[in-house]
């Protein structure tokens, strides 16, 4: 149980902060600091509506249900591909983030302009393959 609960958490949390931080940073440079406020205002907006409707209509599948209710089907249609296109790219993603990561550790995984050598893209892939099983055999016999 608290396997997936750690994971779900390193889900939200995760890389991506990371790394959009970084690569803000060195192209904006000291501006990346506004866009980011600005991006936690709106973002805020978007967060207490979703907390107003769960707390109104506590139902599940609330991420493509919401905005059907609100804005119609097309819009839960849209934002339910969204979701699964980014449910999809995640884990590819995370493990990409691990290997890089891993990189300043471990020599070799990355070539000199940041892109992942064969053994760094083995290393990955062992990631997005064991990640699964170690999930599916903790929540069956963990």
């Amino acid at each position: 149980m608290f396997d997936i609960s750690y994971l779900v958490i390193g889900a939200v949390i995760g890389s991506g902060w990371l790394f959009g931080s970084f690569y803000a940073a060195a192209t904006a440079g000291p501006a990346a600091i506004i866009s980011w406020t600005l991006g936690g205002i709106f973002l805020i907006f978007v967060a207490l509506s979703f907390a107003e409707l769960g707390g109104m209509l506590p139902k599940s599948g609330a991420i493509v249900r919401y905005p059907q209710y609100s804005h119609g089907s097309f819009t839960s249609f849209i934002f339910a591909w969204a979701y699964l296109l980014g449910a999809i790219t995640v884990p590819a993603a995370e493990a990409e983030a691990v290997v890089t990561y891993m990189a300043s550790y471990v020599p070799g995984l990355l070539t000199p302009t940041g892109v992942l050598t064969l053994e760094g893209g083995l290393v990955a892939f062992a990631f997005l393959t064991l990640l699964p099983v170690k999930l599916l055999w903790c929540s069956c016999y963990g």
